[in-house]
């Protein structure tokens, strides 16, 4: 996934010539930790932390306080690189931009977890089983062909490495039958550890 479908294009941006004083009136939004800079023609100059501000005179413009961040994306990024930049910029907020550097929006925290919910298919109907498989090429194969041979469609999978060179792992299937799923994975290569069945939730 790419971060362009994520992009908060709400989340606000204020120009370099615009005062402290506007700011302050808008910063209770929610999520609203890091203020975005652009010059008169929506290029990123950098961020400011709304915290700091706080104690700014009112009058004083933000390009008196911007400072050159490191820490943004563009919006043809995969996901997971916003996702380390945000834990490599302990922030919450990182601005989104084009090619030519103009500023999209934001992906935030929020967005983040929006966009796990969906790429574990958390939000769908249906059940979970978490099982081990040996940390080995292959071994998710077996799994994958006993579900298919029953035709038990998969939603997501996600792994884990253990500590005891296996790994553990999570699938999401459409199918609801408890019972037809644990037949399905009897000969397989999966301790299975648990299967429960989910509504599914969206945000």
């Amino acid at each position: 996934m790419i971060v362009s479908k994520w992009v908060n294009r709400a989340y606000p941006v204020y120009r370099a010539s615009e005062t402290v004083g506007k700011v302050m009136r808008e910063k209770e939004a929610p999520g609203f930790s890091t203020i975005i800079v652009v010059d008169d023609n929506d290029k990123l100059l950098g961020t400011v932390s709304a915290e700091l501000i706080s104690g700014e005179n009112r009058s004083k413009k933000l390009e008196e306080l911007v400072v050159e961040s490191p820490y943004f994306c563009l919006a043809d990024d995969y996901i997971e690189d916003a996702v380390l930049m945000l834990i490599e910029s302990r922030d919450f907020v990182l601005p989104v931009i084009d090619d030519s550097s103009r500023v999209l929006g934001a992906i935030t925290v929020y967005e983040i977890l929006e966009a796990l919910m969906e790429f574990t298919a958390m939000d769908r109907s249906g059940c979970r089983i978490s099982m081990l498989l040996e940390d080995l090429p292959g071994s998710l194969k077996s799994v994958v062909d006993a579900l298919a041979e029953s035709e038990i469609n998969i939603l997501s999978i996600v792994t884990t490495t253990q500590e005891d060179s296996r790994k553990r792992v999570i699938v999401r299937t459409s199918d609801t039958d408890i019972g037809k799923i644990a037949s399905a994975l009897e000969g397989s290569a999966a301790v299975l550890e648990s299967i429960t069945e989910e509504e599914g939730f969206s945000a």
